[in-house]
């Protein structure tokens, strides 16, 4: 077995990694989260039609999707480092247009440069952090990087409350969070250095190295033995579990507004007090994630998960049922969502397509639900019950296919096997 190259790189902690990498996930969900919030202010303060609004939150949301596909490949090819400073320069970018502009065109440019950026980010800087991480942290760390995710739409939510009644100033303030975040993280990523996972790989495959972290860098590898087992299960898996947590996250307060006489505004204030609840609970499962108990957390959230939605058809759609519907979901997610993808993901693929695979798992998780949002209304209308029922048999048939993929170690972490011969591990496949 050849013996992987020395690379010599000042230590930095891995926690500090997690956090300044992490936070590419603080401005996904800042971004995201208050683009919605600015845009109805630009509506009654520079006239944005309702059909502009929809373009521009379809370019974002897109824009993130796409940008996931490529930024894990960029990182792959061309390092961790200079694709996640990048693309911090982009966010500053893409958030300054929106935050000056007055009118669509402005604001178009700088959304599609802010969702092209903050979704290339994300699979280099999750690649990043599990690549600093050991094995006793790499789950917990990752988890953080989730857990700042619910901060930045925590942190939005509270610009919003206090200055929404600003006018246009409200909707600068929630693109200034994004702009002057980014430009902070721009300058503390200047102390996190290169991957040394991914030297090693870069350094092994210019000399000809036979290990499977240098000679596995093919797209096409993602669909041969080993990787294609992990891919399609994390993309069955994140994908379904995606797509009722975001078309329901999306719905919930149309819901109960039309169906169940809530206030929108007594609904969020709800919401918004339920949030330390999340995080406690990321918390929590932080110290889980790297034991043996992480499958029986998984499982247990699987239950809370499918369950949850099934609540208003048990009971009737009103503020308890949808509340508890909110909570029982959410917390399930926790343990079987995007969380513990995260950390699947990471350990699933060797150095040169741990970016790619993520990459495009993420694109694929933000791409089908944004084009199934569409249609909800009208099947709402039909149904209810129908709605709540399909978002319950999609999350148990995510949940399914995570837990039928990943118990009995069926998928091997990649991170103990990435430096042995290549052709060792396609004959144990």
């Amino acid at each position: 077995m050849s013996q992987p190259t020395a690379v010599r790189r000042r230590a930095v902690n891995p926690w500090w990694v997690g956090f300044v990498a992490g936070m590419a996930s603080f401005l996904d969900g800042a971004a995201v989260t208050g683009n919605a919030f600015a845009l109805v202010i630009y509506q009654h303060t520079i006239g944005l039609t309702p059909t502009e609004i929809g373009v521009l939150t379809s370019v974002l949301t897109f824009g993130v999707a796409i940008g996931a596909l490529v930024g894990g490949r960029l990182g792959d090819r061309f390092g961790r480092r200079r694709v996640f400073i990048a693309t911090m320069v982009l966010v500053v970018a893409g958030g300054l247009l929106p935050m000056l502009a007055t009118s669509f065109w402005p604001i178009l440019a700088g959304l599609s440069v802010l969702g092209l950026a903050v979704g290339a980010d994300i699979p280099v800087s999750l690649a990043t952090i599990a690549e600093a991480a050991s094995d006793t942290n790499r789950g917990k760390i990752l988890v953080l990087s989730n857990l700042l995710w619910g901060i930045g739409i925590g942190a939005t939510v509270l610009v919003t409350s206090l200055t929404a009644a600003t006018g246009r100033f409200g909707a600068q303030a929630i693109y200034g969070l994004v702009v002057v975040v980014g430009l902070v993280v721009l300058l503390l990523r200047l102390t996190i250095p290169e991957s040394t996972s991914w030297i090693t790989a870069r350094d092994e495959r210019r000399r000809g190295v036979l290990s499977v972290r240098a000679q596995t860098v093919h797209l096409r590898d993602l669909l041969q033995r080993p990787l294609r087992f992990p891919f399609l299960v994390l993309a069955g898996f994140f994908t379904l579990v995606s797509v009722p947590i975001q078309v329901f996250g999306s719905y919930v307060a149309y819901v109960g507004a039309n169906y169940g006489g809530v206030p929108v505004a007594t609904f969020s204030v709800v919401i918004l007090l339920g949030l330390p609840l999340a995080v406690i609970a990321q918390v929590f499962f932080m110290r889980i994630i790297d034991t043996r108990f992480r499958l029986t957390f998984f499982l247990a959230g699987g239950v809370l998960f499918v369950v949850g939605y099934l609540v208003p058809v048990l009971f009737g759609i009103n503020l308890t049922t949808l509340v508890a519907a909110v909570f029982l979901a959410g917390l399930g997610t926790v343990f079987c969502g995007e969380p513990i993808f995260r950390v699947w993901a990471n350990e699933a693929f060797p150095t040169m397509l741990r970016g790619t695979a993520q990459g495009f798992l993420f694109g694929l998780a933000r791409i089908v639900p944004a084009v199934l949002l569409a249609p909800v209304p009208a099947l709402i209308a039909a149904s209810p019950t129908v709605f709540f029922i399909t978002l319950s048999v999609l999350a148990a048939a995510g949940v399914a296919i995570g837990w039928g993929g990943f118990h009995g170690n069926r998928v091997v972490n990649e991170f103990d096997h990435e430096d042995e011969p290549v052709d060792a591990e396609l004959a144990a496949a």
